[in-house]
């Protein structure tokens, strides 16, 4: 061997060891020590408001929905958007863990077992949230032993297991080196408990070749699945709201806006996880400031796209004038929602993207405080998205009100601080930091420094500080950020413009005016209610050409059977004789006939330009009716959703079969690895 290769191999095996630096193994093991007054504290206010939530979900149970604010005029409300917003959070994790990992990034070494722990916990809150949404909880026993395979909310708790089984998976494979490095080298700083733990998973675990590259393969092979998994949560979760006949739920492009939300609040809560995470266990020499700054470039392109989606969702229907879809929109810009939805736009969308477009404000706080605006923002949102539609009644025109109580506050409350809490407790059974990701970085680092007399900046960012002052920018970034801030309020400025009423004239009464008059009768005719109105001016003379609305009055659609609400019939035009004729069932458009016999009123009104409305009522005894409730026709594709039912569960299948076979692989791997000493790298 030639003295060149001798030194050439020494200065590999100097890089080596200096790459086996302790400083990831002892950082890891800070939360295993004995846990600190404030600690406990934390932990104990964290389960008291747990424990409140539990109670406030045992008197749900008890008293029924209506305990939630749950009645006939608003039907989904604060569960629902607690199921959204929750799963969402958890595709965070997702993306600062599976995305980075796919494109090599090394800088994601630190956060990856904060990000990966953060989508399990979050999933699993979010899919607990779904029992008190359901109301009884045998429902969900039901939804599996009695599937409806025709409905989203189905295939959306099938993607919801499946994806957190997944969540679960990428979790757990990492642990292994660092379990088997903890063990192998501080199993007496371990604990009892903790040592038999990490001595049955990392059971095997050499650090041999063969090993690392089959879990390097099922890690890569999970990364790519876990994020279609992830788009399709949140496009079922979309297409269970798009699929029911609701104004502004019967959105294409929910879909897409629901996953890219998903991923703007997820990456929010993530800064904030390991914000909290790096001061309380003073992980700083790891996860720098720049580490933060990128987390916030995401967040800033998660923003600007998400400002553009919802603007994109709400300008074609308010063009449009769809009564319903206008009647919501009109609530939530310049109606009773409209100070939270422009909360949510100028908090939650418009003050972020400053916080990182601007130099001095985007460090570390500068992203803690942009992801403490987006994330309680984000599920506002969700909040405007159940409301508006839920309460509106199709059939009046007018709005219900949910009231918020405290049941459903307290359960929020309860899965909020759940977060926070199981994340402490898991990080105090797990590694806090994926130690083999970062000792085998700083290894690569160590020795292209060795053959290169320099380290890279990409890798130096990982452990070390980068030379360059942190969040510096240049001219073209400021520009590039004034821009965008600039048409984001151009945007604004043109959706506001546009919102704007269009001026009419207006045709006041005349002063002393009298108004018209109008007289209803009603009788049954072949077993059809024909309606009769008579209309006439302020001077006694009939009205012709004049529309006339007919409608009847209900006590079905009201919780205590009172007061009545008014049904609309449709409408007819009076002839020369100023008579306006209305026989149920008797055309198509008009295939309405009376669901109960008795006595049923009938209310017929007329609106001159500029004036009041006048109404006339009659009650007719009703003696043929008819069910309100027919099969639906037979749908021309329900062959194809037959066929795409079996094309689905054999998709799921199939992932779940390649998860267990990513496990499979690396426990096999590692009983067959032949002993050798464990590679801290």
């Amino acid at each position: 061997m030639s003295t060149d290769a001798m030194i050439g191999g020494a200065r590999i095996t100097d890089a080596r060891e200096a790459a086996k630096t302790p400083d990831a193994r002892e950082a890891s093991l800070r939360p295993f020590g004995k846990p600190s007054q404030l600690w406990w504290l934390t932990i104990i206010a964290l389960s008291m408001v747990v424990a409140i939530g539990i109670a406030a979900w045992i008197v749900q149970l008890r008293g029924g929905m209506g305990a939630a604010g749950y009645s006939d005029q608003a039907f989904w409300a604060i569960y629902i958007a607690d199921v959204v917003a929750f799963i969402g959070v958890s595709y965070g994790g997702a993306v600062v863990s599976a995305i980075l990992r796919l494109t090599g990034a090394t800088w994601r070494a630190p956060l990856t077992r904060l990000a990966e722990g953060t989508a399990v916990v979050t999933v699993l809150i979010g899919a607990a949230l779904i029992i008190p949404h359901i109301g009884n909880p045998i429902l969900l026993w039901e939804l599996v032993t009695q599937p409806n395979t025709s409905a989203p909310v189905f295939w959306d708790f099938v993607a919801v297991m499946t994806y957190m089984a997944a969540s679960i998976v990428f979790f757990a494979l990492p642990l292994v080196p660092d379990m088997a490095v903890l063990h192998e080298g501080y199993a007496q700083r371990l604990g009892r408990r903790r040592a038999r733990l990490y001595a049955a998973v990392s059971r095997g675990w050499v650090g041999a070749q063969r090993q690392r590259r089959v879990l390097s393969g099922a890690l890569g092979l999970v990364s790519i699945m876990i994020i279609p998994l992830a788009v399709s949560v949140h496009s079922v979760l979309a297409w269970a709201f798009a699929t029911t006949s609701r104004p502004w739920w019967h959105e294409s492009i929910w879909a897409p806006q629901f996953v890219v939300a998903a991923l703007y609040s997820g990456v929010a809560l993530v800064i904030l996880v390991v914000a909290g995470f790096r001061r309380g266990y003073h992980l700083e020499e790891f996860i720098t400031e720049r580490h933060f700054v990128r987390l916030g470039f995401i967040l800033a392109t998660l923003s600007a796209t998400y400002i553009y989606l919802t603007f994109a969702d709400l300008l074609p229907g308010a063009y449009v004038g769809d009564r319903g879809t206008a009647a919501v929109f009109t609530e939530l810009i310049v109606g009773r929602l409209a100070p939270w939805f422009w909360l949510f736009a100028i908090v939650g969308g418009l003050l972020p993207l400053l916080l990182v477009a601007l130099p001095w404000t985007r460090n570390v706080r500068g992203m803690v405080i942009a992801a403490l605006l987006v994330v309680p923002m984000m599920w506002l949102k969700r909040i405007l998205m159940m409301v508006g539609p839920t309460t509106y009644d199709t059939m009046t025109g007018a709005f219900g009100r949910y009231h918020f109580t405290w049941v459903p506050v307290a359960i929020t409350l309860a899965a909020t601080a759940a977060i926070p809490l199981l994340l402490m407790l898991l990080f105090r059974v797990v590694p806090l930091l994926s130690i083999d990701e970062i000792e085998e970085i700083r290894e690569i680092e160590a020795m292209e420094k060795t053959v290169n007399g320099h380290a890279p900046a990409e890798l130096n960012e990982s452990g070390g500080h980068d030379s360059r002052p942190v969040g510096g920018t240049g001219s073209a970034h400021r520009v590039g950020g004034a821009f965008g801030v600039l048409l984001l309020v151009a945007l604004l400025g043109m959706f506001g413009a546009g919102a704007a009423t269009p001026a009419s004239a207006a045709t006041p009464q005349r002063a002393g005016q009298s108004a018209p008059n109008i007289t209803i009768t009603g009788a049954e005719a072949g077993g059809l209610m024909e309606l009769t109105a008579a209309l006439t001016g302020a001077d006694g003379h009939p009205l012709a050409n004049a529309d006339v609305a007919f409608a009847f009055t209900t006590t079905q659609f009201s919780q205590a059977r009172t007061p009545s609400r008014l049904v609309p019939l449709g409408a007819a035009t009076t002839d020369t004789t100023g008579i306006a004729r209305l026989t149920l069932g008797g055309d198509s458009d008009h295939l309405y006939q009376p669901t109960d016999t008795g006595p049923q009123e009938f209310i017929a009104s007329y609106t001159a330009a500029g004036a009041q409305p006048v109404t006339a009522s009659t009650t007719v005894k009703v003696t043929v009716a008819r069910s309100a409730y027919h099969p639906e026709p037979p749908k021309p594709l329900a062959g194809v959703g037959r066929v795409l039912a079996v094309v689905l569960f054999a998709i799921v299948a199939a992932i779940w079969l390649t998860l267990i076979t990513q496990v499979v692989r690396v426990r096999r791997v590692c009983r067959v690895a032949p002993k050798a000493t464990t590679s801290s790298a």
